[in-house]
């Protein structure tokens, strides 16, 4: 009986890794999207202000 509690066990340990594992990919594929709009949006923010210096629109 005890080798089916350790099997049980066991099994339990290696799907909450998995679990543990598959967020870890989620997690940081997000913090890349995030990372990738933050510089998105710095770059439409930046350069805006420097085009309409070159073009004289102020």
């Amino acid at each position: 009986m005890a080798f089916v509690s350790e099997l049980t066990c066991i099994y339990s340990a290696l799907i909450l890794h998995d679990d543990e594992v598959t967020l870890r990919r989620k997690w940081k594929q997000r913090k890349k999207n995030l990372r990738s709009l933050v510089r998105t949006w710095a770059l439409v923010f930046l350069t805006k202000p420097l085009l309409y210096n070159i073009l004289g629109l102020f």
